[in-house]
């Protein structure tokens, strides 16, 4: 079996984030009772003839399509379409059963135990046999399980049993998240065809696989499918199907926040997967309307470029961290819905929390007076602009920003402003979200960049609290250039003051091996220990916000419990899955 350290940590399947990715970048809140208060004039019914709405901010529903690796087209409706294995419940860290009944991780063996009553929209019984290929096609997207596998060592056992033998000693918190965070969106109808080829040794490309319609996994099929909305149908042959009062989801296009904002204050819609709003924007929807914080272990960083001429030096990485005083940028868009970082530890902030002392590492509050003193002694000197300039050559920051990000471009905005104020040469360029997207996706991959803003790590990833996966993005990301695009040294010993007068050296590649292959929680500890000193030390990249995503739901028409009462809120996504969970239902109000 190959082991990690010859195989290096590549998740993603889209060229950016992925298709959860998107739609945690997305957007990202609401106001409203949190107390699960009824209007006792808005009883729950047998059944209600009407649809939930929604909206998807990407793409146009005549432009949806179902395959999980290309992110155009692919909606958030996906996450009823197709149901999870199992469902990571983020306040809890921990996955509760669903297609997955149970799950046992000994020794070298994981067991997956699958429920029998299940079957695609096609009427054809979903079995351990569907798994398998679906984990067999990962092998071509280089899925993280392959650094702990090989494809002839994952079998069906039986009809509703999945054996994936692995090696022995490796990480079985990290193969939790690695193999239970995936969707059943793999169905034979669509993707038998491409598995006989992977299976007669013949290279495929899982990217030209063409599914305009979905042959679905979840408790609803696409309906009906207009100019301007599409209706997904709940199956009746679903063994989910009786949790649900109402007709299914009806899902239109809204093209940026204010859009959706506008909306909400309208009551045209019932709800919303991800959205940002601002606390100007939540004044004006109605009380009804319900928000659902939900800790998305994602949002901006500035990825740095280690071979550029200036951002390559630790000593000007350093000072355009003290250049920024990310408070003040969070508290441009609301510091109800942004966390900011404790420190520069390389890690979420809840990990950060839990695994790290935060007083041990520095914390890079702003200091223009570092910000000087850091550079001259690079041997930069402030020109005739007061900008700062060594050997004829200015200190840059350009940065790009999508519109309709307002999350994103309105706290970059702010930064700009500050680095200015310390002597960078900053700009912000907010261009159309595609464009941007292209940008990126180009710039990062030639290397034509000094810095970018950048998600500090992979969205949609709900594994992102655990060490591994958060290092793994920030030290050895594969998304557009192999080695990683930033040109960090990943599988070098760097040398970095320890924060007690001395040095130490840290391998990136190492410890992560480290981290993969070990159950030892001291073991562990003292990786993720020095993987966050390098990171405090030499900053590879600079970590700006983390969100919480913003999910909405309207109790004007619709029951749920109160976000005390069910711990299913915290979970991609609320409207999607507290139905699954039987505690979404329709009231006389809605129709």
């Amino acid at each position: 079996m190959p082991s990690y350290d010859t195989v290096v940590s590549r998740r993603s399947v889209l060229s950016l984030t992925g298709a959860a990715g998107a739609a945690a970048l997305a957007g990202c809140t609401g106001n409203g009772d949190e107390d699960g208060a009824q209007d006792p004039d808005q009883e729950v019914v047998d059944h209600a003839d009407v649809y939930f709405q929604t909206a998807d901010g990407e793409h146009q529903v005549t432009d949806f399509q179902y395959n999980p690796h290309i992110w155009g087209g692919y909606s958030h409706i996906q996450f009823a379409v197709y149901d999870s294995w199992a469902q990571y419940i983020i306040d809890n860290d921990e996955y509760v059963p669903h297609f997955v009944e149970e799950w046992e991780f000994d020794d070298g063996t994981a067991r997956l135990h699958i429920r029998d009553d299940y079957t695609w929209g096609d009427g054809s019984s979903i079995t351990a046999d569907d798994l398998v290929m679906q984990l067999h096609l990962g092998e071509a997207l280089g899925d993280d399980l392959y650094e702990f596998t090989d494809p002839e060592d994952i079998e069906a056992v039986d009809d509703t049993t999945v054996e994936i033998q692995y090696d022995e000693g490796t990480n079985r918190e990290m193969l939790r998240h690695i193999i239970l965070d995936r969707s059943l969106d793999h169905p034979p109808a669509d993707w038998e065809d491409v598995y006989s080829d992977w299976q007669d040794g013949e290279d495929i490309n899982v990217f030209d696989v063409d599914i305009p319609d979905p042959t679905p996994s979840g408790p609803v099929d696409i309906g009906d499918v207009g100019e301007q909305t599409a209706q997904f149908d709940v199956r009746d042959d679903h063994p989910l199907a009786e949790n649900y009062n109402f007709n299914g989801y009806e899902i239109g296009h809204r093209s940026g926040n204010e859009a959706f904002h506008q909306s909400f204050a309208s009551q045209e819609l019932d709800g919303v997967h991800s959205l940002f709003a601002g606390p100007g924007a939540q004044s004006q929807f109605p009380d009804t309307l319900e928000e659902v914080l939900i800790p998305g272990g994602f949002g901006m960083g500035i990825v740095f470029n280690h071979d550029h001429e200036h951002y390559q030096e630790r000593a000007v990485r350093q000072a355009f961290g003290y250049a920024i005083d990310t408070e003040a940028a969070i508290a441009t868009v609301g510091a109800d819905t942004k966390q900011e970082f404790p420190v520069q530890g390389g890690l979420t902030v809840p990990a950060t929390e839990d695994w790290l002392d935060v007083d041990e590492y520095k914390s890079y509050d702003q200091d223009l007076d570092m910000v000087e003193t850091l550079l001259q002694d690079a041997g930069f000197e402030r020109n005739d602009d007061d900008v700062w300039e060594r050997d004829g050559s200015v200190l840059e920051a350009e940065l790009q920003g999508p519109q309709g990000w307002g999350d994103w471009v309105t706290p970059l905005s702010t930064i700009v402003d500050q680095l200015n104020q310390a002597g960078f040469e900053a700009t912000l360029d907010s261009i159309d979200q595609g464009v941007w997207f292209e940008n990126l996706a180009e710039n990062l991959a030639t290397g034509d960049f000094g810095v970018a803003a950048y998600g500090h790590t992979e969205g949609g990833n709900e594994a992102t609290n655990y060490p591994f996966f958060s290092f793994s993005w920030k030290f050895e990301n594969r998304e557009h250039a192999d080695p990683n695009f930033f040109n960090y040294p990943e599988d070098e010993a760097v040398t970095v003051p320890d924060g007690n007068g001395g040095e130490i050296s840290v391998n990136p590649r190492e410890e992560l091996n480290t981290i993969a292959n070990t159950n030892d929680d001291a073991t562990i500890q003292e990786s993720v220990e020095r993987l966050a000193r390098l990171f405090n030390e030499d900053l590879p990249m600079y970590l700006a916000q983390e969100k919480f995503e913003q999910s909405f739901i309207d109790r004007d028409g619709w029951e749920f419990p109160s976000q005390e009462e069910s711990d299913h809120f915290r979970a991609f996504w609320p409207l999607y899955w507290l139905p699954k969970q039987d505690e979404l239902k329709a009231t006389s109000a809605a129709e």
